[in-house]
C-alpha cells in the first residue's frame, strides 16, 4: 500500500467517524430493550423514557469519540505529508484506541491502522 491509497482510507475513515452518532448502529437500552440507534433518536425519546438520558448520553459520546478520531485522523494525514510515519501510526493507534471504547458492531480505525503499519515511504 502506498502513500496516497492510505491518504484516502484516511479520508474515508475522517468522514465515517464524524459520522458515527447520525449513522449509528444497533444499541438497545433498559430492561425492555428498547432499540435506539443514533442520536437522532435518543433525541427524538419522549421526557417519559426511563432509559432516555442514559442513550443520549452513550450517543452525545459516540460523538466526542468520532470527532476525537477524526481529528486524529487529520493529524495523521498531515504527518504522512511531512513524512513522519512514525507521528501518523501514533495518531492512528489514538483513533482505534479511542474506538475500543465504544460498543461498535465494525471497526473504522483498525483497518486504517494496519495498512499504516504496512506502508513503507
Amino acid at each position: 500500500m502506498n502513500k496516497s491509497e492510505i491518504v484516502k482510507q484516511l479520508d474515508q475513515a475522517i468522514a465515517e467517524s464524524r459520522a458515527w452518532a447520525a449513522s449509528g448502529w444497533t444499541m438497545t437500552f433498559g430492561r425492555n430493550g428498547v432499540r435506539i440507534a443514533s442520536l437522532a433518536e435518543a433525541s427524538a425519546q419522549t421526557e417519559r423514557f426511563v432509559n432516555r438520558q442514559e442513550a443520549l448520553a452513550y450517543w452525545r459520546s459516540v460523538a466526542e469519540a468520532g470527532e476525537e478520531t477524526a481529528v486524529q485522523g487529520e493529524k495523521a494525514k498531515a504527518a504522512l505529508d511531512r513524512g513522519d510515519l512514525r507521528y501518523a501510526e501514533g495518531a492512528v493507534y489514538h483513533a482505534a484506541f479511542v474506538e475500543k471504547r465504544l460498543n461498535k458492531p465494525s471497526s473504522t480505525w483498525e483497518p486504517v491502522l494496519a495498512s499504516m503499519r504496512a506502508l513503507t515511504i
